[in-house]
């Protein structure tokens, strides 16, 4: 029986987060050491940083209809105005 040898290479994902300007409040500077302590509110970070992959989206989809935070159209004029909004 032969053995197979793979090589496995290790991945370095980096990660970005958007965070809004809006989402800032500076609460302490240090000019000598340039820096800066900020306080961020989650919400625009949730805002702007929607799931990027597609099973995340599934998911996120399958727990708001499994909690009921949907709603159902019986026509198309209404869902685009929902859309729209």
């Amino acid at each position: 029986m032969a053995t197979i040898k793979t090589k496995t290479k290790k991945r370095t994902r980096e990660a970005m987060v958007k965070i809004p300007l809006s989402s800032l409040r500076c609460i302490l500077r240090y000019p000598k050491e340039k820096k800066i302590i900020c306080e961020i509110t989650t919400d625009g970070i949730e805002r702007l940083n929607q799931a990027e992959t597609l099973d995340e989206i599934i998911n996120e989809a399958r727990l708001d209809y499994a909690l009921g935070n949907y709603k159902g159209f019986t026509n198309a004029k209404d869902l685009i105005a929902e859309l729209h909004s």
